[in-house]
């Protein structure tokens, strides 16, 4: 018997449940796979392996934290940045940082190489690299 534990799910609350769904589905290209059993206030998507639960959230709006300073931060691999990078810029997401480790200054004119940090509605830190080496596994 395998005492490996298999990551498949997070969660994130957020203050504007279809506006999340919106940016995690348009930007990113998570499929929706359904509302949570017995309520319409959490939904799942998923990239085929690991679930992302978006839970509505109700309370005192948060302090956002600024990049670099925050709690945590989710990581994607994708296989195209470009068209994942025009994608967040069509749905008008805040793309804040060029290279996840460099942490550069982004030039609004220039797409960006390699990897990037947008932020979603709620202001949670996304890296999203297209480099297979960027995270071991």
């Amino acid at each position: 018997m395998s005492t490996t534990a298999l990551f498949r799910h997070f969660a994130i609350r957020t203050h504007n449940l279809e506006a999340a769904r919106r940016f995690y589905e348009e930007g990113l290209g998570l499929r929706f796979v359904d509302y949570r059993p017995n309520t319409r206030e959490a939904m799942d998507l998923s990239d085929g392996t690991v679930n992302l639960t978006l839970i509505q959230y109700a309370g005192a709006p948060r302090t956002p934290l600024e990049e670099g300073t925050e709690f945590i931060h989710l990581g994607f691999l994708v296989d195209d940045l470009a068209t994942t990078y025009q994608r967040f810029v069509r749905i008008g997401a805040a793309v804040v940082r060029e290279d996840v480790k460099e942490r550069l200054t982004l030039d609004a004119n220039t797409v960006p190489k390699g990897s990037f940090k947008v932020l979603d509605v709620d202001g949670n830190v996304l890296d999203v690299t297209e480099r297979k080496e960027e995270w071991r596994a």
